[in-house]
This record gives C-alpha cells, sequence and structure tokens, in this order.
C-alpha cells in the first residue's frame, strides 16, 4: 500500500502515525464519507487544523492544511505552527526547539 502525506510518499508505518498538535485543540468534528472508490475522512479542528484523508485499496492520501514534520522513528507527524522551529535528528526523530 502507497502512503502520501502533504503530497509525499511516506513510508507504510503498521498502525499509522500519531498527529502531534503544536496547537492544542479543544473541539473537533470527525466525518466519513463513503463512496464507490474508497473513504474519505475528514477532521476539522477549532485551532484551525483540516485533515482530509482518502483511503481506497491502493493507497492513503492525506492533505494537512499547516506545515508538518514527520518523525519517522517513532511515526509521529508534527502539525507546526508558522513560529515553529525543529531539528531532525539523523535517526529520524524529530526535536522541537
Amino acid at each position: 500500500m502507497r502512503v502520501f502525506l502533504n503530497g509525499q510518499e511516506m513510508p507504510f508505518a503498521e498502525g499509522g502515525y500519531k498527529y502531534v498538535f503544536i496547537k492544542p485543540y479543544e473541539k473537533h468534528v470527525r466525518e466519513k464519507i463513503k463512496k464507490a472508490h474508497g473513504e474519505l475522512h475528514l477532521q476539522l479542528y477549532d485551532n484551525g487544523i483540516q485533515i482530509r484523508t482518502l483511503v481506497t485499496p491502493e493507497e492513503v492520501s492525506t492533505l494537512i492544511n499547516r506545515e508538518i514534520a514527520v518523525d519517522t522513528k517513532n511515526n509521529q507527524v508534527y502539525i507546526l505552527e508558522a513560529d515553529t522551529k525543529y531539528k531532525k535528528n539523523d535517526d529520524g526523530s524529530i526535536e522541537i526547539l
């Protein structure tokens, strides 16, 4: 199965990736829309973040309306804010500065 995040292909991770929000949220809404070709998952958060994921038998494609940093060591996706600074370590982990 192919996995895409904001247009970039990523390695498949059993169990998926965990989202880490730099700006916390209090409320969110999730909706799943089933179509003939797959499912569209919408996640809307009160901090302005929107996550859209299309799941088909061949691939999973996710769009997040923020810049992201992917921690491949710990299978985490950091959802960044405009002023967030981070460092990617040699082992694939991410360190928020």
